[in-house]
């Protein structure tokens, strides 16, 4: 049959210089770049993984429905309104189209029907209004009070429970359909960013056909003080104890997690800059990239450019003691230049 297109992702820790890696395969003429805006939906709160562990793992016959409903609502906040185009703009208009059909596949029958999280998930403020007038109702004994259903007449309560094998073939048949509208140009290889998550990579591979991830990291002191100083970030914490804390929490899995080494290639952002030659080359063996397909070298990623961003201790003095904190709290995330 047609040969699968193999997605290439890479992973991050929030500023740990991931777009390098993805400037840099994005000047492969045989792979499409599919943007640099990311693609978090199989990890993401009510994202696919979500979805899974109440499909399967913690099946039940309110929150397994619901979880359906919850993923419609996710779909439905990507997919565009009149300020974002969001996800529709990237696939042609399709993936609501899409989305909605894979929950069909993976919805075993519905009913008319309600339950209480579906007052939960209108928020308090509904409720209230909605109860009202049955409230008044029954209080002043003028009329038949309405049954709650009446205000959720056209809410549909959905029944599924796949088996693992049928979830995942209806996930690679919809992420499969996706992402080949992303690539008109039938290139073999197509670059998504952070469309996996960089802790638990492998149980989210399941979710795609063919898929290889890169994983970048950066020295803790270059990324508190572009954090804390450039970027003015509220995502990292400013307090430098708090900061040291956060970093190794955010990396505490890559400790128990064992990585298939043709899956997922771990990449020091920093040896992109200063072991150019080396470092890519891996990147290109471990994806099977060929050299004569880079027609187009340091268009994208330069690394001259770069190092701007690397050793801010060193080019401002007084970073020096907030650096020298840092590497006392987390010696093993630094990075060592020429065996320092």
């Amino acid at each position: 049959g047609r040969k699968i297109l193999k997605i290439i992702t890479v992973c991050s820790y929030y500023g740990t210089g991931s777009s390098a890696v993805t400037d840099f395969i994005s000047e492969f003429d045989n792979v499409k770049s599919f943007t640099n805006f990311e693609f978090r939906f199989a990890h993401d709160p009510d994202g696919l993984a979500d979805l899974e562990y109440h499909l399967i793992e913690n099946f039940n016959r309110h929150n397994s429905g619901h979880a359906l409903k919850r993923f419609k609502k996710f779909v439905d906040y990507y997919s565009a309104h009149f300020m974002a185009p969001r996800y529709e703009a990237f696939f042609h208009g399709n993936w609501k189209k899409l989305a909605y059909e894979y929950i069909d596949s993976l919805t075993d029958f519905s009913y008319p029907g309600i339950w209480q999280f579906d007052f939960y998930d209108k928020g308090r403020l509904w409720e209230f209004w909605h109860k009202l007038p049955n409230r008044i109702i029954h209080k002043l004994h003028i009329g038949d009070v309405d049954s709650e259903f009446g205000m959720f007449s056209k809410e549909i309560t959905l029944a599924s429970h796949p088996t693992e094998q049928k979830f995942l073939y209806c996930t690679k048949n919809f992420t499969d359909s996706l992402f080949s509208l992303a690539n008109p140009e039938r290139k073999p290889f197509l670059m998504v960013d952070q469309l996996l998550p960089s802790s638990n990579i492998e149980h989210h591979m399941r979710y795609f056909s063919n898929i290889q991830a890169i994983v970048v990291d950066r020295d803790p002191r270059d990324l508190y003080l572009l954090s804390k100083y450039v970027w003015k970030s509220k995502i990292v914490p400013s307090d430098i104890d708090l900061f040291c804390k956060w970093f190794s929490y955010a990396r505490s899995t890559r400790e128990t997690e064992n990585w298939n080494p043709q899956k997922i290639l771990f990449i020091q952002f920093e040896d992109l800059i200063y072991n150019y030659d080396d470092t890519t080359n891996k990147i290109m063996s471990f994806l099977n990239l060929s050299k004569e397909n880079h027609l187009t070298p340091r268009k994208y990623f330069i690394p001259e450019v770069s190092i701007k961003n690397t050793r801010l201790w060193k080019q401002n003095p007084s970073y020096a003691k907030e650096a020298e904190y840092i590497a006392n709290k987390l010696p093993q995330y630094l990075y060592h230049l020429n065996g320092e």
